[in-house]
Order: structure tokens, then sequence, then C-alpha cells
């Protein structure tokens, strides 16, 4: 069986990029919080197809000890959606004590420029590759690090298993 190849981008100085200290078996790509600089490296690093999956990770406020599995990119008035079983994510964290919630908006920012343009590329480019964006609280707004981001990459990798 061949092995799964994943990609976990984060954003500088975010509560996302403390994620990486726990991440093993990933490439990891910390983003600048440029929207153009940031959406260049993300298609750089998938352009060549090997990635299955690309898991992008930024920081929402006003919420505690929860995931936002973001389903929905927009640009303007177009609209472009994730390939990822996004229920079957929300199902796994919550079966590993992380509340998750489906949101279809990925907000107005760097987040939501980055989601649209990596779906984009990979849509146009016809890649195998599924991605989805996932909102974590900022770091005051969880309760145990350790544990939040050792179960979040747990279900994650749990997740990419048995989708491979």
């Amino acid at each position: 069986m061949r092995e799964i190849r994943a990609l976990l981008t984060v954003f500088r100085g975010s509560s996302a990029e403390q994620l990486i200290k726990y991440a093993n078996g990933f490439d990891i790509l910390i983003l600048p919080n440029d929207k153009v600089k940031d959406s260049k490296k993300l298609i750089d690093m998938i352009a060549d197809g090997t990635y299955d999956y690309v898991l992008s990770f930024g920081q929402r406020p006003n919420i505690k000890n929860k995931v936002y599995i973001e389903t929905t990119a927009r640009n303007r008035e177009s609209s472009t959606g994730t390939n990822f079983d996004c229920e079957a994510l929300q199902r796994s964290f919550e079966s590993n004590g992380i509340s998750a919630k489906i949101s279809h908006n990925a907000g107005t920012s760097y987040c939501n420029c980055l989601y649209y343009n990596g779906l984009k590329y990979i849509q146009q480019n016809n890649l195998k590759t599924n991605m989805v964006f996932i909102n974590i609280p900022f770091l005051k707004n969880i309760d145990d690090i350790d544990l939040f981001f050792t179960k979040g990459l747990e279900t994650i990798s749990s997740v990419m298993s048995f989708r491979g």
C-alpha cells in the first residue's frame, strides 16, 4: 500500500503554528501572512500532485476548545467547496473528545484567500489532493493545549488512513 502524503499549513505567529510541535508524519508549510505569498507557497508545494491531503489551519476568534471545519471558500461572487469528507472529520473529532462545527464561511481574509486559491488550483489542475481548512481557537481559549493538539492530530491521521 502506498504511503499517504499530507501537507500541513499554518500561519506564522498563529495558534496553529504551535500545532507543528505535535505534528509527526506531515510535511509542514509555515505561511508568512501575506495573501499573495501564502497562496503562491501553497501552490508551489502541491503543483506536482504528490500530496494526498492538504490540511490548512488558521485561528478563529471567539471559539473555545473546539474546531471549525470549513467547507467553502469565496472570492467575491464565486465560491468553491472542498472534496474532503467534512462530516466524517467532524464525527472523528467528536469521538476523540474535541467539539467540531461544520462551517460554510472560511472568513474574509487570509484563511479564506488561501483556501480559495488552493481549492481552485486543485480543481483546475485535476489533482487528486483532498484539501480542508480547519480553524482552531487562540491559544488562550484552549484549556489543555497538549491534549487538544495531540487528539486533534490523531483525529486527522485516523480520517486520512481510512480515506486514503
